[in-house]
């Protein structure tokens, strides 16, 4: 009876993380989110599935200046190295993407080889929070998007 237990219970905590929805749009709480740029005023991020592993990503982000960005790339989360997409922000990068068996969004970046900065994101469980978190050489900083 234990074995069918644990045996449902990963059946049905592998659902819960499959049906993880990274899709929509994404606005970072500044309030909430530790070691953001003090240049950052606002900052949202759109997620689209564009294909059964594919997202398109849109970040646009407006700094206190009024400086607007905006970055727009295609990632395939297949766990395939790749060279780095859309306006790219290294002509020598790549990345490799996967959403993983517990429902997280992975990105590792790397230049000419090495490793230089993991890029996770989780979903709450009630699909209302999306936590960043990027750790690099200069340590890690989390961000807290809420689905809009």
């Amino acid at each position: 009876m234990r074995k069918t237990a644990s045996i449902l219970a990963a059946f049905f905590l592998g659902a819960t993380a499959i049906a993880a929805d990274f899709t929509g749009t994404w606005k970072l709480n500044l309030e909430k989110s530790p070691g953001t740029s003090d240049n950052i005023a606002f900052q949202t991020m759109k997620l689209d599935q564009t294909g059964p592993n594919a997202y398109r990503t849109t970040i646009d982000i407006v700094q206190k200046s009024g400086k607007k960005i905006h970055h727009e790339m295609n990632r395939v989360y297949d766990g395939q190295e790749r060279p780095v997409p859309g306006d790219g922000l290294s002509p020598q990068g790549t990345e490799i993407c996967e959403i993983t068996d517990a429902g997280v969004r992975k990105i590792t970046m790397k230049e000419n080889g090495k490793v230089v900065a993991v890029i996770t994101a989780t979903i709450s469980a009630d699909g209302k929070t999306m936590t960043h978190t990027v750790s690099n050489d200069k340590g890690e900083h989390v961000g807290i998007f809420e689905k809009q």
